[in-house]
């Protein structure tokens, strides 16, 4: 079936020089930073308990502070390795949170020019503080978008807004943990 030699090539020549890729590539691929979103080392030394507070909302959309807050207490409660407390002064750090902006508008459109989809839009900005020197250990903005259909019925248009910032808002308090639990 193979040519006569055949054999003895494939294991002097081919099977050494497969081996060295393969071990240049673990190598490369272990020594290069990588690691899964969410693995880094955490916060920094000292950090075990964090307060946060209900954002700000600077956007001219009502209740959005109310939303992203309880979102980003949920995530950050949830994850291991980080308390979450409810009086500043017991918090070794405390988060602080501001709406940027929201949009809603249309993304597509169809026949008759008439809207076939919309996208909302927010973004948010945060800024992670030690509690005792106020010294500032991460300041940063995300964005989020997310399309929702149209519907002729305003109510139900309005709630699919609604389900769409409910899934924004999940999304930058995932970001946000990940952001900064992976910055240290």
């Amino acid at each position: 079936m193979f040519p006569a030699g055949w054999s003895t090539w494939w294991q002097t020549k081919v099977r050494p020089l497969l081996s060295t890729v393969f071990l240049l590539l673990l190598l490369f691929a272990g020594g290069c930073g990588y690691h899964p979103l969410g693995s880094g080392n955490g916060l920094p030394e000292g950090v075990e308990s964090i307060y946060i507070g209900v954002f700000d909302n600077r956007s001219l959309e009502p209740f959005l502070e109310n939303q992203i807050s309880r979102d980003v207490v949920e995530e950050f409660s949830r994850r291991k390795g980080l308390r979450v407390v409810e009086d500043p002064r017991a918090a070794d750090a405390r988060l602080e949170g501001e709406v940027i902006t929201f949009h809603a508008g249309a993304l597509s459109f169809g026949p008759e020019d008439r809207i076939g989809q919309y996208r909302a839009t927010l973004t948010i900005a945060a800024t992670l503080r030690r509690s005792d020197s106020g010294l500032v250990l991460w300041r940063g903005q995300l964005s989020w978008s997310e399309k929702y259909p149209v519907v002729s019925d305003k109510s139900e248009q309005e709630d699919n807004e609604q389900a769409a910032i409910r899934v924004i808002s999940r999304r930058l308090a995932e970001n946000l943990f990940v952001r900064l639990h992976d910055n240290f």
